[in-house]
């Protein structure tokens, strides 16, 4: 509800949102939250892509301690990303919020030269349902 006040306030500023939830290690964009998409307005999609030729800034939490990367990006030479910014985007007509998050992700991933996900990132913190795993498996089977 908040949100939406915010994008329908024409005196308020852009809200900067990163609608995957988490990190990923700079080859891929997973799926979006649908939330950001449901309450209107226009969308300004950006890339960001980063360049490990100085630094990796990708943090992968089962090999290193948050204390070790810190470390590592301090003592970086350099953080070197590319950024896209891509033309503003709308919610089309008929198009529900998990639609036009998809078609959102697909341009950033188009831009960046990235792969475009199906899944959610947090499913590598969590545990699945098990109500989604008899699903699947029940997809598969037919």
């Amino acid at each position: 509800r908040r949100l939406k006040e915010h994008v329908e306030d024409p005196d308020k500023l852009p809200i900067l949102i990163f609608p995957e939830g988490t990190c990923v290690n700079n080859t891929s964009v997973m799926q979006f939250k649908k939330g950001s998409f449901e309450v209107g307005g226009v969308i300004y999609p950006v890339a960001i892509k980063y360049d490990s030729k100085f630094g990796d800034a990708f943090w992968n939490s089962s090999r290193y301690s948050i204390v070790t990367y810190i470390l590592m990006m301090m003592t970086s030479w350099a953080i070197v990303c590319d950024v896209w910014y891509l033309p503003p985007m709308r919610r089309k007509e008929g198009e529900d919020a998990i639609e036009f998050a998809n078609r959102v992700k697909h341009e950033i991933a188009r831009k960046g030269g990235l792969v475009d996900l199906l899944w959610d990132g947090n499913l590598k913190r969590n545990q699945v349902k098990s109500e989604w795993k008899v699903a699947a498996q029940q997809q598969f089977s037919k």
